[in-house]
């Protein structure tokens, strides 16, 4: 009885995943006198859960899902199994299957939200443009220019800044046996253009572009003729060589001291939990909550915004009693696009918290929150 109620759940399970494993399953399939399991772990929405522990009865933690949510399990024992899915902020799951001796059985689990997390921080990309980008993609939708990104150059994957140049109209980049490796010219024009880093001039004369690292720069402007935006042309000087506008990358993760911590911040969190050193949302007081007057605006990623993509990131952290957020335990719970992942995660290490309270006294608290990243009015009508 035991036994077909057993393959009734693997049935159910796996209909849905036997083409995402055929390909592991046969690779699996020489380990006779062994059996295998490759799965993959989803919430009711279908999105891969990262950091999903899993357990067999009886046992410590043998395994936890990865970026994609997936797992494998190998040389395990033909038999009866009990795993044990979790994941806090969902419910966990228990699945019984029958191991078979040189097979890897594929399995698809779905685990269902218990919790709430906090209210959505929403990003819209082009409210939420401040700083540098705030003009730079104005200009670009309104003035007569060239422009790329970082993701731009990215794709294109240069040795040397010139390289951008020279798939530009009108600009050509020259040899010079002098301390200038490179000579920049626009059409018309025998004079060196001005150029800007930062939204300051680097002064009149021969600039060699190539002392810029190609990817330490988030954006350029040039503008070859001698019309350019007022910003730029009040150190444009008479001969209107043109200008070149430099941006570059800022928001980089700060430089820390390496982590002392071996394990995933996913189980990290969980042992914490379990120990009872830090607290959950149902057991304190006063829950932890966003900090109004320092609202968090991760930046939306310039090459996703460029392509149209929206999508959202669950994280998981730990606000500390102090309100800071523990830069070592930050887990990925979900994440639409791998993309969102690192503007999320920058955004989060300077974050402040209001902390929970328990009895009286702040204390650390898990907290998942969620971020989503949209497009506002003025984007969808360039689709």
């Amino acid at each position: 009885m035991r036994q077909r109620e057993t393959i009734g759940i693997c049935g159910r399970l796996v209909a849905g995943a036997l083409a995402c494993f055929s390909a592991t399953a046969m690779a699996q399939e020489g380990a006779l006198g062994t059996g295998g399991i490759s799965g993959i772990v989803r919430d009711s929405l279908g999105l891969a859960i990262i950091g999903t522990q899993i357990t067999i009865r009886g046992s410590q933690l043998v395994a936890e899902t990865d970026d994609s949510g997936r797992f494998e399990l190998a040389k395990i024992r033909p038999g009866m199994l009990s795993l044990r899915f979790r994941r806090f902020g969902y419910q966990p799951d228990t699945v019984d299957l029958l191991i078979l001796a040189g097979k890897t059985i594929p399995l698809e689990v779905k685990l269902v939200r218990s919790n709430v997390s906090l209210t959505p921080v929403v990003i819209t990309a082009r409210a939420d443009r401040t700083g540098w980008r705030e003009g730079f993609y104005h200009r670009k939708a309104v003035a007569a220019g060239h422009y790329f990104t970082a993701a731009d150059i990215e794709k294109r994957n240069p040795r040397l800044m010139s390289d951008m140049f020279r798939m530009l109209p009108g600009v050509a980049v020259s040899s010079s046996r002098g301390m200038i490796r490179n000579q920049l010219r626009f059409r018309g024009k025998s004079c060196a253009p001005l150029t800007w880093l930062d939204g300051a001039p680097l002064g009149a004369g021969e600039f060699d572009i190539d002392l810029i690292t190609p990817f330490s720069v988030a954006a350029v402007e040039v503008y070859p003729g001698s019309i350019v935006p007022p910003k730029f042309a009040t150190a444009l000087g008479p001969q209107g060589c043109g200008v070149v506008v430099f941006w570059s990358k800022e928001g980089e993760r700060r430089v820390r001291r390496p982590s002392q911590i071996t394990a995933s911040a996913a189980s990290e969190i969980a042992r914490l939990i379990d120990g009872r050193q830090i607290f959950t949302a149902a057991q304190v007081d006063i829950t932890a909550r966003q900090d109004s007057l320092r609202p968090i605006r991760p930046l939306y990623p310039d090459a996703l915004y460029e392509a149209q993509v929206t999508g959202s990131v669950m994280v998981e952290f730990i606000v500390t009693a102090s309100g800071e957020v523990d830069p070592d335990r930050i887990s990925i719970v979900y994440a639409t696009h791998p993309g969102f992942v690192n503007a999320v995660k920058i955004a989060l290490e300077d974050a402040v918290y209001v902390p929970a309270v328990r009895g009286g006294f702040p204390v650390y608290q898990v907290v998942q929150h969620e971020f989503q990243f949209g497009l506002d009015s003025a984007s969808r009508r360039r689709r």
